[in-house]
């Protein structure tokens, strides 16, 4: 390497970015919803007894969060790119 090039990784844009920053984030975003999950889980017995369903119905909301989370992952990334 010349003395004038840097060691930074960049983007597809040629744009430069912190690696570390980036997993960090994803790990943290990845642990949160996994916690959430979590929680809410521990408030089946709760929501069961308030709302008189069947544990097979309350463990949509699980399954429901899950997929919300899914989907909005990627398009929040979209509408960044789109609108940035």
């Amino acid at each position: 390497m010349s003395q004038g090039e840097s060691n930074q990784v960049l983007d597809q844009n040629g744009k430069p970015y912190n690696r570390l920053a980036l997993v960090s984030t994803l790990l943290v975003g990845t642990f949160s919803t996994f916690i959430t999950s979590t929680m809410l889980t521990t408030a089946f017995p709760s929501l069961m007894r308030s709302f008189n369903i069947t544990a097979n119905t309350v463990q949509w909301l699980t399954t429901g969060f899950m997929l919300v989370m899914g989907i909005t992952m990627p398009i929040t990334g979209f509408f960044i790119k789109r609108f940035d």
